[in-house]
């Protein structure tokens, strides 16, 4: 009950030519740019979604708690269990189930805030193996050094590595229902290797086309943060402008 799923592939106009695309001889900008006509209605709404929200919201506090002197009481102010974070893998499971718990209170659920909390989850999992040292490191780990990911550069990739990840999930949410029917002889994709190299390139797409954003983003939670504009309502202000941006960049065609 309360659960607005994205649901299954619809059958109007839109999502029919993406199907009859599937079936030509057509390059992945085209059928990229067709699954974000089919999907523009549902994309432009998701800065409303209080999922959404919420996962940009965390995106933000953590943000600012890593610019604090004290890092681990400004985490412990924002919900985030300092009892539990003993390693880079003890930090991103308090986030998760924070951000798990917050979701699980916002009204009207959605598939949209568990595709953003999946996409934040997995951008901060890759930042920490790749720059921070591994995951799965049982020692201790620094406050500050867990929270690089939300200072500076690191941000701009962090938010990067979200938005991305976020556009191509919600793209392909209703395409890989489809894709599947397309996977064999004689088919758009000829076996499943070819339909794994179709997903990598569609992502890849996806991670150009968000990069209108990559400057914004820190350059407003800096701002923000210092100015201690970081309520809900600003939050939101800058949910919508970050996601226009991308939206403006598709039906661009990323060009």
């Amino acid at each position: 009950m309360g659960h607005n799923r994205l649901g299954t592939l619809p059958r109007n106009y839109r999502w029919k030519e993406v199907i009859r695309l599937l079936e030509a001889d057509v390059d992945l900008q085209t059928l990229t740019d067709a699954s974000f006509f089919a999907a523009k209605t549902g994309l432009r709404r998701v800065p409303d979604d209080p999922g959404f929200l919420a996962t940009i919201n965390a995106i933000v506090q953590l943000a600012a708690a890593s610019r604090e002197h004290d890092v681990t009481a400004a985490l412990e102010s924002v919900g985030i269990d300092q009892s539990s974070q003993t390693s880079s893998l003890g930090f991103v499971a308090a986030i998760s189930q924070t951000l798990s718990r917050e979701l699980s209170e916002v009204l009207p659920r959605s598939d949209v805030g568990k595709i953003a909390q999946d996409a934040f989850l997995e951008s901060l999992s890759n930042h920490i193996n790749s720059g921070s040292g591994s995951l799965f490191q049982e020692e201790p780990a620094d406050p500050k050094q867990l929270t690089s990911a939300f200072r500076g550069k690191q941000l701009k990739s962090l938010m990067h590595e979200f938005y991305s990840g976020f556009t191509s999930r919600y793209l392909s949410y209703y395409l890989s229902r489809e894709l599947p029917n397309h996977v064999g002889p004689g088919q758009r994709l000829a076996n499943m290797a070819s339909h794994s190299e179709f997903n990598k390139a569609f992502d890849l797409l996806c991670r150009q086309t968000v990069r209108i954003s990559d400057e914004f983003s820190p350059g407003w939670m800096g701002k923000a943060i210092f100015e201690k504009r970081t309520g809900p309502e600003e939050v939101k202000k800058y949910a919508h402008i970050a996601f226009k941006k991308i939206a403006s960049e598709f039906e661009r065609g990323g060009q």
